[in-house]
């Protein structure tokens, strides 16, 4: 009696090499995008930005989102209104205390350590 290993893939002519091979040659979303830029150094750069610039950053696109989800809400819900926009302008007075930190805040923890 011959016994035969049970194989899971999905066609019946493949062999599983075909598939394993098959599987790791698919291409990925990111691969077919970097296939049609022109300059791959747009890509693969890196620019090293400081943790604190960073926290801005961050801080300041939620602050202006927030502002833009309160501009759509209607008047009948004022007060969600009001507490999204109070909330986008704190959120927008912490991301400049984010930018001016290493600045104008002397006493505070500094943006980027040397070590």
């Amino acid at each position: 009696m011959q016994i035969q290993r049970i194989h899971s893939t999905i066609g019946f002519n493949n062999k599983p090499e075909q598939a394993n091979q098959q599987a790791q040659q698919k291409p990925e979303f990111i691969d077919k995008l970097m296939a049609r830029v022109k300059n791959q150094r747009d890509i693969n750069d890196c620019v090293a930005v400081p943790r604190g610039i960073f926290k801005a950053y961050l801080w300041i696109m939620g602050g202006f989102g927030l502002l833009g989800i309160s501009s759509a809400i209607p008047t009948k819900l004022n007060p969600l209104k009001k507490t999204l926009i109070i909330t986008g302008n704190i959120m927008n007075i912490i991301s400049a205390f984010y930018f001016a930190k290493p600045f104008a805040f002397k006493g505070a923890s500094p943006t980027v350590e040397k070590n």
